[in-house]
């Protein structure tokens, strides 16, 4: 029965990503200090697949590999990160929306879980593989969908940075060209 919990928070976690694609992506820019992420947000992409790929080995390595023992390793990496990750994002000032802290706050519970079975499991063979082997393409498809999604963060958090930087505080910004619009009354 742990064996199911447990893959069902692995599905969880990389369902939920599937739908609310940046979970990981906002995970690491919390967690890295400002300083630092100032200078190496470009490898955001990269960190967000590798915390998914963590996942996935491990996943792999309890169910399907005749190791397990790497699996719980990796497991408790990858849960860990998720649980200070989305503790930390939880614990941020208030953000624009409550459905955030919501998410992070299941996501933190999710790992938290996760956490917990990973060390009482000894691995996944009452799990069939299939099943596996589909949780394992949801995670790697989770990944790759929060690859690419977080380079929109990375470009972003760099286009502010500029701006913020290159215009005075009381400048004001135009970001289209003016259009000609026709008076109300219709004669023009």
């Amino acid at each position: 029965m742990k064996g199911f919990v447990l893959t069902a928070v692995y599905l969880i976690q990389g369902v939920l990503n599937l739908v609310f694609y940046g979970i990981p992506s906002i995970m690491f820019s919390v967690l890295l200090p400002q300083r630092v992420f100032r200078e190496v947000a470009w490898l955001l992409p990269f960190l967000v697949l590798l915390y998914f790929a963590i996942g996935a080995f491990s996943l792999y390595y309890l169910g399907l590999s005749p190791v397990p023992k790497r699996g719980k390793y990796l497991g408790a990496v990858y849960f860990s990160l998720g649980l200070f990750g989305s503790t930390a994002v939880s614990l941020e000032p208030a953000g624009e929306t409550p459905l955030l802290r919501i998410l992070f706050i299941a996501w933190a519970f999710l790992s938290l879980l996760g956490l917990l079975l990973i060390f009482k499991v000894k691995n996944l063979e009452n799990v069939q593989p299939l099943l596996l082997i589909g949780v394992l393409l949801v995670l790697f498809f989770s990944g790759a969908v929060s690859f690419l999604t977080a380079q929109w963060i990375v470009e972003d958090y760099y286009v502010h940075v500029h701006m913020n930087e290159s215009v005075p505080e009381n400048a004001t910004v135009m970001v289209a060209y003016p259009e000609n619009v026709s008076p109300p009354n219709g004669t023009g």
